[in-house]
Order: structure tokens, then C-alpha cells, then sequence
């Protein structure tokens, strides 16, 4: 399918936008934004729910939108809304009076979604390797919540999701208006909402690059005239004293009143505190802010998927790497996780042609080795659950939510027999319980391979006769363990796959 013309239309919990796009000689060019304001953040935090007011504004601004859709005739359009809007009780009630209303089905993103949608629209930009091949730090920051992630010699180490956004600083600002040091209480309390993660992940505070992903900085600078912050990045003493500038009181009110904004501390100001809190906290050499968005990061991931376009940047490579550091932090064994993983890419590939699985679920099965016993750290008694509980709690850009949930059960499971689908029937569909089990024989097979963690062989040849999988490997050591546990493991896979597997030992043959 081939794309010309796509729209995409955001919620999100302080404005609803759209923008219109144009593919052109594979590159994407903006024709048409609207942005709308709402109360959504503001009413989550003070009712819990969304007022009639803000719904009435919500329709509104979606009516025009599908009009502008219609106008621009748009190939295809998609419309989300972030996860933050879970918060409110009546969510769902508003996502049925805009199918109503406006004809619009609003798909809900989780945060994993949102945020890889935006790292997919920074990894399209031509200097985004050249940023990330000593060190950087991306902080994408939005209205409920502050996603940081870190790079480390070309390499995605770790993403982590802070529950502290630009809503909760506008809410913290009010309360404190009255105080004269009210503003410097509220980056204080940025600051300590966000100091645990530069204390575990970055103890020296140093990065190259510090990129301020979310468009609503790069509006802002814009505003100010400020055009380097756009451009390319800029060396921090030029961003310290640009932040410095921005934050006197006077300027600010100047600024806003020759623009004609009458609100400057609306949603300007706490977007304004949270990258502040960013460039103080880190010890960077440059800073950008790129002007990323959300619909730039859905655009290219839809098109990506319909073949329109194509990426440039390696996203899986990125998964493997987030996964062989959260095994490495886990204190997982290395040497064993590195063989699990070679080796479940080898099976899975020798059997994809038969098995009924996507070229994804290689991806899943290959993570899903790496971290199998990332909770032994914790405890040998509950290693199983642990490695569950870490994995559910463990943010990897480039795999969705359903997909971690996928990947830790097979953790939690795969040293139990009873799997009768009616102990997952509350997690997995039937299609998914289905991988899943497939997913799991693969890991165990392998797993019973290197059941001594001694990596005895190392030559290791896979090929399919008939129903047969004969896996040949030689080693100067003893098998009998691993044979042991491979018979019945192997008894498994052959009931999931139909494919009865063979261990031989080239020293027999």
C-alpha cells in the first residue's frame, strides 16, 4: 500500500493537534498543522475524570480536524490518545461520543507505543548516529510523564519512565503562585522527581549529547527567536545562558505580551522548568532539541509498516542491546545468556519455515532468552517470578507492551509443566497462547543444551529431514547432563511443533 497523503490526530492531556503530511521522493513534508488547548491534565488532577466542558471542547476540535482531513484528502488517517488519559474514570465514555460525534476511532497508546514512535522520528533525522555514537541522553517529555533514555557507543543502553510531566508542574506552579520563590520550589521538586535516575544510570552526570525530544521546546525557542536550539545543536554554556535569559521575569512577560499570549504559565512555563531541570542536572557538551513529534513519530512508523517508506536505523539491534544490559545489571551469567541467545536464533531459524511464526517472534524469543533468568539476583528460591516481575517492570524501546507481557511469562513459565491455557486465558488470546508455547519450546530446548552453563560445544549445526530436526554439535567434554535434560524438553517440542529434535555429537556419529 502506498501512501501520499496521511493524517494523524493526537489527544494528549494538555492539547489535541494534527498534523497533515505529504510523501515526496521518500521523504515526509508537512502540509497542514492544527493544534487545539485542553483541560484534560488539568481536569485528571483535580476531579479524576473529564469535565463536560472539556468534553464539549474535545468534539469540537475533532470536528474540524476530520473537516480538515476531508479538505486535504488524506489517504489514510490514524487518531491516539495517550495512556495518561487512563487516569480518567470516564475515558472510555469519551472515546464513544467521538465515534458518534465525529467518526473517529481513537486508538489508546501505551507508553511504550508513544515512545518509541517518537526515537523512531529522531532516528530518521541524518545526525542522529553521529549523536549517539560517544554518549547522549533523550528526554522526551510530555504533559503526564518523562521518558529518559541513554546511549552508550552507538548502543540503546536503558529507557526509563518517570511519572512527573509538564500537567503535574503547571498544577505545582498555581499552588505555589503566591510565594515569591514558588517557581524555584517547583524545579526543586522537578530535580528530585528525576535525580534517581542520574544517580543510577548516570553517576558522572556526562554526556556528549543531550537531545530535548517533544516539539513543545522547539515551539517555544522558536517564539524567542532563538533559532540555533532548531538548527543543529549548540554547546551547553550557550543553552545555560539562553535558560537563564528565559527565566527572568520580566523577559518572560515582554516576550508574551509582544506575542499577544495572555496565559504565559499555562503549559509555556512548566515545559520551560522540566528541560531546565534537564540541561542542570547533566553535564553535557551539547544540547539539541530537534523539534520531534509525536505525529512525526506515528507517520513514519505507519509508513515503515505499509512499506511506504523504509528505516534506516537497525530498531531490533537496539532491543537486543537494552536487553543484554538489563541481564548484565540483573547480574545474569553472561557467557550462558550469549550462547541462549545464539542458539534460539539458530533453532528459530531452522524450523520458521514450518513452525506458523513471524519473523517478529525471533526478535521475542531472542530477548526472551537473554533475560530468562534475569530474577535470580533477587532470589534462587522465586528466580522464575522474579525474572517476571523485572521484565514487566522494565521499559525496552522497540517492544510493545503485549510483546514484554509475552516475554516475561515465558520467564516465569518455562520451567513448568502444567500450561493448560486456562492459566493464561486472562493474559493471552488463544493466537497469542499459541506463540507463546511455541516461544517457550524453542527456550527450553536450548535452554537444556547449555543445562551445565559450561558452553561445552561450540560447533553447532541445525537442518531439517522430514519431521526431523538433528541438531549436531562436537565437544571435547562430557554430554551426558545435557542429554539428560535435552530428552525431555525435546519431548515438548515435538508435541508444540510436530518436529521431533536430535541431539548428535559428532564424536558418536
Amino acid at each position: 500500500m502506498k501512501v501520499k497523503k496521511y493524517g494523524s490526530i493526537y489527544i494528549g492531556t494538555y492539547e489535541i493537534s494534527l498534523r497533515i503530511y505529504e510523501v515526496k521522493n521518500g521523504t515526509l513534508k508537512e502540509l497542514d498543522e492544527m493544534r487545539m488547548p485542553v483541560q484534560v491534565s488539568h481536569d485528571i488532577y483535580n476531579f479524576k475524570k473529564i469535565t463536560a466542558d472539556t468534553f464539549d471542547a474535545i468534539i469540537k476540535a475533532l470536528t474540524d480536524m476530520k473537516r480538515a482531513l476531508e479538505e486535504f484528502k488524506v489517504d489514510f488517517y490514524q487518531a491516539f490518545a495517550v495512556s495518561a488519559l487512563t487516569e480518567a474514570s470516564n475515558y472510555l465514555i469519551l472515546f464513544d461520543r467521538i465515534k458518534i460525534h465525529c467518526g473517529i476511532f481513537v486508538k489508546l497508546l501505551t507508553n511504550s507505543q508513544q515512545r518509541f514512535y517518537s526515537y523512531q522520528a529522531l532516528a530518521a533525522r541524518p545526525d542522529f548516529s553521529k549523536m549517539i555514537e560517544k554518549s547522549a541522553l533523550m528526554a522526551d517529555i510530555g504533559g503526564s510523564s518523562i521518558q529518559l533514555t541513554l546511549f552508550k557507543e552507538g548502543k540503546l543502553l536503558t529507557t526509563q519512565h518517570i511519572m512527573f510531566g509538564a500537567g503535574e508542574v503547571r498544577e505545582n506552579l498555581i499552588a505555589l503562585s503566591q510565594k515569591a520563590d514558588g517557581r524555584q520550589q517547583v524545579l526543586e521538586m522537578i530535580i528530585k522527581e528525576t535525580d534517581n535516575f542520574f544517580h543510577m544510570y548516570l553517576p558522572d552526570k556526562g554526556t556528549e549529547y543531550l537531545i530535548l525530544l517533544n516539539d513543545n521546546f522547539s515551539n517555544i525557542v522558536n517564539l524567542f527567536g532563538e533559532k540555533d536550539f532548531l538548527n543543529k545543536p549548540v554547546e551547553r554554556a550557550k543553552a545555560v545562558s539562553f535558560m537563564k535569559e528565559l527565566g527572568d521575569e520580566n523577559y518572560f512577560k515582554d516576550t508574551f505580551k509582544r506575542f499577544n499570549i495572555n496565559d504565559p504559565d499555562d503549559m509555556v512555563i512548566p515545559f520551560l522548568l522540566l528541560y531546565d531541570a534537564m540541561i542542570i542536572q547533566t553535564e553535557c557538551k551539547m544540547i539539541t532539541a530537534p523539534g520531534i513529534s509525536i505525529h512525526d513519530g506515528i507517520t513514519l512508523n505507519s509508513l515503515y509498516r505499509v512499506g511506504t517508506m523504509k528505516p534506516d536505523h537497525d530498531f531490533e539491534a537496539d532491543v537486543i542491546s537494552a536487553a543484554y544490559f538489563i541481564a548484565g545489571r540483573c547480574g545474569s551469567y553472561k557467557p550462558h545468556i550469549k550462547m541462549m541467545d545464539r542458539m534460539t536464533a539458530a533453532l528459530f531459524d531452522a524450523v520458521y519455515k514450518r513452525s506458523g511464526l513471524e519473523k517478529r517472534d525471533r526478535l521475542l524469543v531472542r530477548v526472551a532468552a537473554i533475560l530468562h533468568d534475569c530474577g535470580k539476583h533477587l532470589s534462587l528460591s522465586v528466580a522464575a517470578l522474579n525474572s517476571y516481575s523485572v521484565i514487566m517492570s522494565s521499559e525496552i524501546l522497540g517492544i510493545t507492551h503485549d510483546e514484554r507481557k509475552l516475554i516475561a511469562l515465558i520467564s516465569r513459565y518455562h520451567h513448568e509443566k502444567d500450561l493448560r491455557y486456562s492459566r493464561f486465558e486472562n493474559e493471552l488470546t488463544e493466537d497469542e497462547y499459541i506463540v507463546f508455547l511455541k516461544l517457550m519450546a524453542i527456550l527450553r530446548v536450548c535452554n537444556a543444551m547449555d543445562s551445565s552453563h559450561k558452553q561445552k560445544f561450540k560447533d553447532l549445526k541445525i537442518r531439517m529431514r522430514g519431521d526431523r530436526l538433528f541438531i549436531s554439535v562436537s565437544s571435547k567434554l562430557p554430554l551426558n547432563l545435557e542429554k539428560s535434560y535435552f530428552e525431555d524438553k525435546a519431548a515438548f517440542f515435538t508435541e508444540v511443533f510436530g518436529i521431533r529434535p536430535e541431539i548428535r555429537d559428532k564424536k558418536e556419529i
